[in-house]
């Protein structure tokens, strides 16, 4: 994709079958596509499909950004049977309601997973890797570019790949349900294998919404939707069009039969509008390395104005060095005399610093009991403090709801006693009649700066 006159477009759609015997075999035919191009690219989107990643509607109550992102890092770890340091999490906020509740998609993907593909692409000598979205997110991009107008009805977006299927349902132009499954092109009951997953994913929005579909859009190569169209209009009862991965997509002629013979919907989308992907599943890591490059390229541009700049101005500061140099001798000079002076005061600071440290090394535990005893909201009740001296602290108790939680939280935070305070767990519960949350809070003592 290119940007021509402020307008992004479409240059070139490859297809090309990769190797399945590993991912040496993978790496090398990806570096034989760029080498083909004669070119490398400088940013690189990479987009997932639906089945590898576990999806998840959620309603977190708030609307506060910042407390969400801490919710769903809770939430996260809850629906795979792995650490947190071997799942990679993203979401999108779907909407924010006015009873102080909040629509996300959560997506969730094995680190193993991703880091398979990244390193794949490392392999083959393919860097500038800023973006993996999440299939169902590109998928609703490309609909709203693709489509001939806005739709207000409930429409089931179903994406033919050769190898798998990627569906969506968009509410009144909200993402509000996917779903992926894997096929095989080359198995005869193909057709009956799609209708049934589609069949599973209405019957399922629907019990979960209590709202139908009223029309199913297919896109993808065109071999297979042309196959499709009419089967699943048969076995669903539901009118089935088809909009072509092409329409309304700014793209050059030549390669528009590319798009006839592969699935390229979802990557166009992610390369159309790439601005509005909200889901990234790259490690923090990756994010950084690109977040450096990205700083690095930025910062070779300040120098090369900041030297282009100071080129300009060199010759009206020639004339006037030479006064300056003798008033800074003179400075210099008074400076000097002052030394002894400083070296005093430079001394008599260290040891005040030194003797700060010292004093603050050794807090009493019942001074750190009784801070957070102090600072602890009423509705919250504390069961235990595990107090580890001049190191860390854990907190266990209960409160009325989740939010208290992360509310008391970021109390322990602001205290001059405590840092990188993290909730180890936040479980629901019912007691006498009504819904509590029981809680365990790990946080660091200041002292160990």
């Amino acid at each position: 994709m290119e940007v021509l006159k402020g307008r992004k477009h479409i240059t070139g759609l490859i297809n090309r079958p990769v190797s399945t015997q590993g991912p040496d075999g993978a790496s090398e035919e990806i570096k034989k596509i760029f080498q083909s191009l004669g070119f490398t690219p400088g940013k690189v989107r990479l987009n997932i499909p639906r089945h590898l990643v576990t999806a998840r509607f959620l309603e977190i109550p708030s609307v506060d950004d910042q407390e969400i992102n801490k919710i769903i890092k809770i939430e996260s770890i809850k629906h795979l049977p792995y650490t947190d340091e071997k799942v990679i999490y993203g979401y999108r906020v779907i909407e924010k309601l006015e009873d102080g509740y909040s629509k996300v998609l959560l997506a969730i993907a094995q680190a193993s997973i991703v880091n398979n593909f990244i390193d794949i692409l490392n392999k083959a000598k393919v860097g500038g890797i800023n973006l993996l979205s999440l299939s169902s997110e590109a998928l609703f991009y490309w609909y709203k570019l693709a489509r001939e107008g806005d739709e207000k009805e409930n429409l089931m977006l179903v994406n033919l790949d050769p190898d798998h299927i990627d569906i969506d349902i968009v509410e009144e132009d909200k993402l509000v349900f996917t779903r992926g499954a894997a096929h095989s092109a080359s198995d005869p009951r193909e057709i009956e294998k799609i209708a049934q997953q589609i069949r599973v994913s209405i019957n399922t929005y629907q019990k979960e919404s209590g709202r139908p579909v009223s029309r199913i859009i297919l896109t993808g190569a065109n071999t297979e939707t042309a196959d499709c169209a009419l089967a699943l209009s048969k076995e669903l009862k539901l009118p089935v069009d088809i909009i072509d991965q092409g329409n309304n997509i700014s793209i050059d002629e030549n390669i528009k039969r590319a798009a006839e013979e592969a699935s390229f919907a979802e990557l166009l989308g992610l390369s159309l509008r790439s601005d509005d992907i909200k889901i990234n599943l790259l490690p923090e890591d990756a994010v950084e390395g690109a977040r450096l490059a990205n700083t690095k390229n930025n910062l070779i541009t300040a120098i090369f104005l900041a030297a282009l700049l100071v080129t300009l101005v060199f010759g009206l500061l020639i004339k006037k060095m030479h006064d300056k140099y003798v008033y800074l001798a003179s400075i210099n000079a008074e400076l000097k005399k002052m030394d002894p002076k400083i070296a005093v005061v430079k001394k008599m600071m260290k040891d005040i610093s030194v003797t700060r440290e010292m004093i603050l090394r050794k807090p009493l535990a019942v001074d750190v009991f009784s801070e957070v005893c102090g600072i602890t909201p009423g509705g919250v009740s504390l069961s235990t403090l595990d107090f580890e001296s001049g190191k860390s602290l854990t907190v266990r108790g209960t409160a009325p709801a989740l939010s208290d939680v992360l509310k008391y939280a970021a109390i322990l935070e602001n205290s001059p006693y405590f840092e990188g305070v993290k909730v180890k767990y936040a479980n629901k519960r019912m007691a006498e009649n009504r819904e509590v949350t029981d809680f365990e809070i790990n946080v660091i003592l200041t002292i160990l700066k």
